[in-house]
């Protein structure tokens, strides 16, 4: 375990915070359900649990126990303090803090269980169980399971994250698959069949012992299983290093390309998974030279055409003995490939192109490299590092993949080689959304704060409705709610626009973030005490101009985490992640409501949302921000003066015009096609906002995997197909025909703004990019507002279809317009494409 010390700063603080809320967990519960401490079972759970944790399987990584029935258990007949307290007493592994495991791992696995497992037990007591109480325990049974495998995993996937420099999700998705989350509830079922057993007294006591029985059953055919595979992994790797020892030039080779196969699998983009692959096979490479003679191995001369033949076969003779050991049988067929070339010169089995698998043609690249940059007994001089990139290069096409010669020269900081885009270079193409996950953990966090803190924002918008309209029973004093928290968005955004280059970023958003929750946690108190409902408009309005400095800000601070090639899927992944965060909100807020029969802690649940949106900030280093020139109500002057900006800022601005026309005419269309029919409009609607919401959703996705996003061409086509999809719906005759066309039309919209807001991303820099994402939320938010006032009036004029065919004219017009504008600006395109290659 790393010392405490060696931990980023972030990583530290985080494991500070878990130790400490591991520890308040206790008093937080005792102080609503007390527990006591001298029941038989308590005693009982501890002791097993205690037993389970000193009899861990140990793999090549470290330890695992099995201590999720007994957990569950003690969570189900002790919530909250009892299961926590049982947590922290029974945390040792037989390994001593301070010398064998480090202080502050052993805290922090304690308070993780603590917390892992008395917060979710202490909750499920209030569950409400709806079918009767035959079904209670098994309801909090998996209930309980599966929040505990939804605290435990991410907890401790955010500290190893930290510690090995990877983001939270990449480790999520490489250490818990299936299997894991399936043995998860079957151990929780376990113990909850254990709580039945426990109910009989002395005798379900006798027999919960079968239980450990077969845990231990378990544990020892497991231990058993990983120690044949390490022995196993140990031999071949024994043999492998063996057989470098037998030609003193070869020493370390197999390491070397090993080290180096890995380094160019990252460079691709591969999982963690993938590139651990890589490296076994790398290491195993050459095993099959086991079985060359070592008067052919070692021969100075060049070998005769027999001694070559037998040469050939060792990727066949390694690869046979990889394949019998079914833990490696995967790296096999690396091992095999790696003599294929390119063209199909290559041997054992003449291999050309993509029948090479990747792995394969990564080995071949690092073989070679690590054969020409070292010395031989039949070649005593050796190349440069970069002689040896050249020489790569040179056989690019011929013997070696393009794309991992790419890798190579990227490595080496050389040019890259011109090529077409396929679906295995994604590293020189554009990475998607996951792949950006996996690999750049700062913006996996940026991310994950964005989509915590959309899941919140309907929660307010809910919970200021109804509180509201259940006061005033005036709709006039709803629409109020929309107009001030508008006015605070432009007012703001407009004025204070600069504010995001003028404050360092990491520490604004924090305080803000920090400064809504703290709100928004304090109003249903507010109003309790005052019952006034005009008190809930200044606080929205606070709210909006909150939003109206943070939203930019972030937006400004994504290039700080990703390189200018990611910048475009980055946005996607932004757009897509609030979406669909953003529709789940709603459906979380009507839950919240059904449980405990108030709109009041809707408040209090997004003010939670954005407390973990700021800590989850706290902590990425640098954003930008901090200039000092950079006036704080200069915004829309600053950003009129970017002149790469403004075409985009006046694309952007008529695009929401004509966007916001089809706010008031969406429900007006669904009214209009239900008279006469037997659907109502309400219902109606409610389905055009969901193939609304999926197409935005799916355009979200297509634009993440489009190439040069941020151009005047994405734009137009993301217009160009929202508008003509548009002069669809304004001719349909048929419901589910709109509907369609809708969710297709809806696709567009991201495509459209997120490359708008790339394309203003890459038009600035540092010092002036906050200015220009509030100047464009501004302008945005005045233009929407403008367009659905156009809008109503067209519809009251000319009818929700004819409104929809004026404001697809007008998105087509402005389509052919940014294309013609793209056609004029070519020396600029290539400019952009050449940096970024």
């Amino acid at each position: 375990m790393r010392a405490f010390a060696s931990l980023d700063r972030s990583t530290r603080i985080y494991v500070g915070w878990i130790i400490v809320l591991g520890v308040l967990i206790i008093p937080a519960t005792w102080y609503y359900r007390p527990v006591n401490l001298i029941r038989w079972e308590l005693l009982y759970l501890a002791i097993g649990t205690q037993l389970a944790i000193l009899l861990p399987i140990r793999w090549s990584t470290g330890v695992h126990v099995v201590t999720t029935p007994l957990l569950v258990a003690t969570g189900l007949l002790f919530p909250g303090a009892g299961v926590a307290i049982v947590a922290w007493l029974t945390g040792f592994d037989g390994r001593r803090p301070g010398k064998e495991t480090s202080w502050w791992g052993f805290l922090f696995n304690n308070a993780n269980a603590a917390i892992a497992y008395g917060l979710p037990s202490f909750l499920v007591t209030y569950l409400p169980i709806p079918f009767g109480e035959i079904w209670a325990l098994p309801l909090r049974t998996t209930v309980l399971t599966l929040a505990v495998i939804c605290i435990n995993f991410p907890l401790t996937a955010r500290l190893v994250g930290g510690a090995t420099g990877t983001s939270m999700i990449q480790t999520l998705i490489e250490n818990v698959g299936f299997t894991t989350i399936r043995s998860m509830m079957i151990m929780g079922y376990v113990g909850g069949a254990l709580v039945l057993l426990l109910d009989h007294q002395l005798e379900g006591a006798v027999m919960a012992l079968s239980l450990f029985g077969v845990l231990i059953a378990i544990r020892g055919n497991m231990a058993d299983a990983q120690q044949q595979t390490i022995e196993r992994l140990q031999t071949l790797r024994l043999a492998a290093e063996a057989l470098d020892a037998r030609d003193p030039y070869t020493e370390s080779h197999s390491q070397r390309v090993a080290d180096l196969a890995a380094q160019l699998g990252d460079a691709l983009a591969l999982s963690g998974r993938e590139i651990e692959q890589l490296r076994l096979a790398g290491a195993l490479h050459d095993l099959g030279k086991i079985g060359v003679r070592d008067d052919i191995l070692n021969k100075s001369e060049h070998l005769t055409d027999e001694e070559w033949q037998i040469m050939k076969r060792h990727p066949d003779i390694g690869a046979d003995m990889i394949a019998k050991h079914s833990a490696l049988a995967r790296v096999a067929p690396l091992v095999r490939g790696h003599h294929e070339r390119w063209n199909g010169s290559g041997y054992p089995q003449g291999l050309r192109g993509d029948e090479i698998p990747l792995g394969s043609r990564i080995i071949a690249v690092a073989d070679s490299f690590d054969t020409v940059s070292t010395a031989r007994i039949y070649r005593p001089s050796k190349m440069t590092v970069l002689e040896a990139v050249e020489d790569i290069t040179a056989r690019a096409g011929a013997w070696y993949d393009p794309i991992v010669v790419n890798a190579l020269r990227q490595l080496h900081a050389q040019p890259l080689l011109p090529m077409p885009a396929t679906p295995e270079a994604p590293a020189f193409t554009q990475r998607g959304v996951l792949r950006l996950l996996w690999s750049r953990p700062r913006f996996a966090r940026l991310l994950l704060g964005t989509t915590i803190s959309s899941l919140g924002d309907p929660m307010t918008t809910v919970a200021s409705l109804v509180s509201v309209y259940a006061i005033t029973r005036d709709p006039r004093a709803v629409a109020a709610t929309y107009i001030v928290k508008a006015v605070a968005t432009i007012l703001v955004s407009g004025a204070a626009g600069a504010l995001p280059d003028r404050v360092k970023r990491a520490p604004l958003i924090v305080i803000l973030e920090l400064l809504r929750a703290a709100m928004l946690i304090a109003t249903p108190f507010v109003l309790l005490a005052t019952r006034q409902v005009w008190v809930i408009f200044p606080i929205l309005f606070l709210l909006a101009a909150i939003n109206a400095i943070v939203e930019p800000a972030r937006q400004a601070a994504l290039p700080e985490l990703v390189e200018p090639r990611e910048i475009g899927p980055a946005n996607a992944g932004l757009s897509a992640a609030g979406m669909i965060a953003g529709a789940g909100g709603y459906a979380v807020a009507g839950a919240v409501i059904w449980l405990t029969q108030s709109q009041l802690w809707l408040f209090v649940a997004d003010g939670l949302t954005f407390l973990v949106a700021g800590l989850l900030i706290f902590g990425l280093g640098d954003l930008g921000g901090g200039v000092k020139r950079a006036g704080i109500w200069s915004g829309l002057s600053r950003t009129w003066a970017v002149t790469r900006a403004r075409t985009h800022l006046l694309v952007a601005g008529a695009g929401a015009f004509f966007i916001g026309m089809s706010l008031p005419t969406l429900i007006t269309l669904a009214y209009a096609f239900a008279h006469g029919s037997q659907v109502d409009g309400p219902r109606i609607y409610t389905v055009l906002e969901v193939m609304l919401a999926a197409g935005i959703v799916i355009g979200s996705v297509i634009v993440g995997r489009m190439r040069n996003i941020g151009t005047m061409r994405t734009v137009a086509e993301g217009l160009a197909l929202t508008g003509v999809l548009s002069l669809g719906i304004a001719v349909s005759p048929w419901i589910w025909l709109v509907g369609v066309f809708l969710l297709v039309a809806s696709a567009g919209n991201p495509i459209y703004s997120v490359g708008n807001v790339t394309a203003l991303m890459e038009a600035s820099d540092s010092s002036n990019r906050g200015t220009i994402m509030s100047s464009r939320f501004a302008i945005t938010q005045v233009t929407v507002i403008a367009g659905a006032a156009v809008g109503g009036f067209v519809i009251q004029l000319l009818g929700p279809q004819t409104t929809y065919g004026v404001l697809g004219g007008g998105l087509l017009c402005l389509a052919l317009v940014t294309a013609f504008l793209s056609r004029e600006r070519p020396a600029l395109v290539s400019q952009a494409g050449s940096e970024s290659a």
